[in-house]
């Protein structure tokens, strides 16, 4: 049995029920979007991945627009993985850690920027094509895992209950078959009230045994616009990524301490213990060259680096900077005037003096 196993690259799928075939699928950074019906688009992923040499964690949490009240998401892992809902405030308390030192200056003109930047498939081996291996409802989520042989057979499995199979999707996956990935697919319903899903989705937290710090991107090919995706990425030490497909740059790096951080932070349960964190912000303009995954490496050195917000005053006590120097400059041009007119009469007092 063990062997036959071997031969099952195993799928987690958190479901979508009744898919059509007109729902466009939305790709984002870690995985595809698929509304059931109406329209549904990414706007923004956010995702912390942990890593600690020997197991992965990723928590992603998506922000969503559109009017469908039900969609699925399916991401591709390389182990078989285990998933649970994540604290919905943890991005908003990375973003807070992580956001830039103000600086603050004085300036007669704002400054001006110009150009883009951010807002920032077979059986083997005779093993069943799809096997459920388990299921399980995690809060808004009905999340299934599935071992699949290939890509065609997932499709097969999707439609025959009742889920669209994206085009394009097969080729994505294909290259994870050959590696022998799982994969998962997640049922999102807005609930009872009917309203469409839109707004951030709660983060689920999928945890992993990896021998490398990965983070699935192949996916972005699907999407139809400019993508944006920003990675929190906490290790040993400061890492970078090889892989770039559009404008990418480090936003922080720096170290963070559990006795550095509040109680009941959000973070606490990734930060056990001294760790670097490196933040990544990438905003791909060609979704359709995303052809790898991000494979990151450690840095040459733990170099520390913040953001630097300028932020330019132009009054002083409610009083524009440009009145405060034009009233300065009058002001010394009187006090040269008084002045040596002063001097002139008391030269020329001098002179008559001295004549008489």
């Amino acid at each position: 049995m063990a062997q036959r196993f071997w031969y099952l690259i195993p799928i987690c799928t958190w479901l979508v029920l009744l898919l059509f075939a007109a729902a466009p699928a939305e790709a984002c950074g870690c995985g595809v979007y698929i509304p059931r019906e109406g329209e549904g688009t990414v706007v923004q992923e956010r995702a912390l991945v942990r890593w600690d040499g020997q197991t992965e964690d990723i928590v992603m949490a998506l922000g969503v627009q559109g009017n469908t009240t039900e969609a699925a998401w399916i991401m591709p892992v390389p182990a078989e993985a285990t998933v649970q809902l994540g604290q919905a405030e943890l991005f908003d308390t990375l973003q807070e850690l992580t956001k830039p030192r103000v600086e603050y200056r004085y300036g007669l003109i704002p400054p001006s920027t110009f150009g883009p930047g951010a807002a920032m498939d077979g059986a083997v081996g005779g093993a069943a094509p799809v096997m459920l291996l388990q299921q399980q409802t995690l809060g808004p989520f009905e999340v299934s895992t599935l071992a699949a042989t290939d890509a065609s057979a997932l499709s097969d499995w999707l439609a025959d209950n009742g889920y669209t199979f994206p085009d394009g999707l097969a080729d994505v996956l294909q290259a994870y078959v050959e590696q022998e990935w799982f994969y998962i697919a997640a049922r999102l319903t807005s609930g009872a009230n009917g309203q469409g899903l839109s707004g951030e989705l709660d983060p689920l937290w999928i945890t992993f045994p990896s021998e490398e710090l990965i983070y699935p991107m192949r996916a972005t090919a699907l999407a139809t616009g400019v993508m944006p995706v920003y990675l929190y990425v906490l290790t040993d030490h400061r890492v970078e990524k090889a892989q770039t497909f559009g404008d990418s740059r480090v936003a922080f790096a720096g170290w963070i301490e559990p006795a550095s951080l509040p109680t009941e932070s959000p973070l606490t349960p990734f930060v056990e213990r001294k760790l670097f964190l490196t933040k990544f912000e990438e905003r791909i303009w060609d979704p359709p060259s995303v052809n790898d995954d991000y494979h990151f490496s450690p840095a040459a050195t733990d170099e520390v680096y913040h953001d630097v917000e300028i932020v330019y005053q132009y009054d002083i006590g409610g009083v524009p900077i440009i009145i405060l120097l034009l009233a300065g400059a009058c002001l010394v041009g009187l006090i040269i005037i008084v002045g040596g007119t002063v001097l002139l009469l008391s030269r020329q007092r001098r002179r008559i003096a001295t004549a008489q």
